[in-house]
């Protein structure tokens, strides 16, 4: 058995982040990664960028951009605002070292994304997530006071006296308790669940039904963002053609070649917008995509902007420089997670989460491009402070229970049908009836397969089709096509 003041669960930015803060405050600090290689992160494959500042910038314009995109929490907006830019130079630029493009004269390069007022997001050329990644890894690698466990699938949270108060864990199947004052849950998001995402594998909502079955509360679980501009190929791939490259001059188009995009900033408009009114066109004309049409841009610019992009199109059959990229929607982000404040409270005590896996209500409805690594940094980096302030005052940790052995695994197309379902009744285009044909088809599933380890991606799956039934009226990512009131 081990014991910590504080356990994190997920080695993502925000994981990472709330390790060293912790850490630094004086906490013992254990981090479990859930794969074998802890870089094996949503984070990882964030392509576009973080949100810095720039010239003609200022806190309040970063706030007006975060809620016009979503409407979320004002106080959150202006906290990471304030604070997230701030944070980024002085820990990944100062610090760390992250190798952020520079222009000509040497300074950062600021690029333009959409729904963004002005160029203020940093990046690596279009791997900026695996850059980010890879300096927080070697940060936490060299942190004393942080011990770094991969290949430890988190099982259940161990609840005991009305508090969490540590993780049950399996690895090389055997399970075990790892005991800690406090726990950060900073796994990741739920989009991975869709059978057509941009996330990686490991992307299935673990810290949302980890939070869920210990009772602690989740919220806005429907707003699930789906990134516009996914490769759609005809051999089903959907690796994801980063928001940059509509703000270096990308152009949507339809398939006579048409622009269609009805709003006032076209290409360039909020993500929601703009995955709702390709899924429209193509109802409309029967397209089985939209064309991002980069042609105009010179070949040198793709291939130094957009290597990554650049190399997968190539080796799908598009050279993106010479022919339009075949596009549409994928699931990509989910806004809503863990209900905290804005220090990673959770209702459950002794329960923090940040990043993805979090709700504090930033991002409303809707999120704004290049914001979710900003988010994972600063408000794991709180969570992590507030875990190692509060693991000070309380007693050490010990193992509350025993730990159960390690569901059995469910087969292999149970989830595949899970993503079928979520895709046809939950995606970026909803009706309440479809809505309601979803739940039941999620419910003959769990009575299908038993218990397994589907169990907690199948809760999740559920809640968020119960809390879009809920709704009742189309806000941000969650588009209700018949606006049919719903009555619980």
């Amino acid at each position: 058995m081990l014991a910590a003041d504080v356990v994190v669960v997920g080695s993502g930015v925000a994981g990472c982040a709330a390790a060293l803060a912790a850490a630094r405050r004086g906490a013992e600090v254990v981090l479990l990664s859930k794969a074998p290689d802890p870089a094996e992160t949503n984070t990882r494959h964030a392509q576009g960028g973080i949100v810095y500042t720039g010239p003609g910038d200022s806190p309040e314009a970063l706030v007006r951009d975060i809620l016009a995109a979503g409407g979320g929490d004002r106080g959150a907006a202006e906290l990471l605002a304030r604070e997230g830019p701030l944070l980024v130079g002085r820990l990944l630029v100062e610090e760390l070292g992250v190798p952020f493009d520079r222009g000509e004269g040497g300074g950062l390069d600021l690029a333009l994304e959409g729904a963004h007022s002005v160029p203020r997001i940093l990046h690596c050329a279009d791997a900026t997530g695996e850059e980010l990644q890879r300096a927080l890894l070697r940060a936490v690698r060299a942190e004393p006071g942080v011990a770094l466990l991969p290949g430890r699938e988190a099982l259940r949270l161990a609840v005991s006296g009305g508090r969490c108060a540590g993780v049950c864990v399996a690895a090389g199947g055997r399970a075990g308790v790892l005991a800690g004052r406090c726990v950060v849950l900073a796994a990741g998001g739920l989009a991975g669940l869709y059978a057509r995402t941009t996330n990686p594998p490991g992307a299935t909502g673990d810290g949302c039904a980890l939070a869920l079955e210990a009772g602690a509360r989740v919220r806005d679980l429907h707003y699930v963002q789906f990134h516009p501009t996914a490769f759609a190929g005809p051999g089903g791939e959907a690796f994801l053609i980063s928001e940059a490259a509509r703000g270096a001059g990308g152009v949507l188009r339809g398939p006579g070649g048409e622009e269609f995009i009805r709003h006032p900033a076209g290409s360039l408009a909020p993500r929601d917008v703009i995955s709702h009114e390709i899924c429209e066109m193509m109802a409309r004309t029967g397209s089985p995509c939209a064309y991002l049409d980069m042609t105009h841009l010179p070949e040198r610019l793709l291939r130094e902007r957009f290597p990554g992009a650049y190399g997968r199109c190539l080796r799908a059959g598009v050279e993106m420089s010479r022919e339009p990229v075949p596009v549409s929607p994928a699931a990509h982000y989910s806004c809503g997670g863990v209900a905290t404040d804005l220090r990673g409270r959770s209702s459950l005590p002794g329960l923090f989460a940040a990043g993805e896996v979090a709700s504090t209500g930033l991002h409303g409805a809707n999120r704004l491009a290049s914001t979710s690594l900003l988010e994972g940094l600063l408000f794991g980096w709180r969570a992590g402070e507030a875990a190692a302030e509060e693991a000070r005052r309380l007693p050490p940790a010990r193992p509350p229970e025993a730990a159960a052995d390690p569901p059995e695994r469910a087969p292999g197309w149970a989830g595949e049908e899970l993503g079928r379902i979520l895709w046809e009744h939950a995606g970026p285009v909803r009706t309440v009836p479809s809505l309601r044909e979803g739940l039941r088809r999620l419910r003959e599933l769990r009575e299908e397969v038993g218990p397994s380890s589907l169990d907690g991606p199948l809760l999740v799956a559920e809640t968020l089709v119960r809390q879009a039934l809920s709704e009742g009226r189309s806000r941000g990512c969650h588009r209700l096509s018949d606006l049919e009131e719903v009555r619980s």
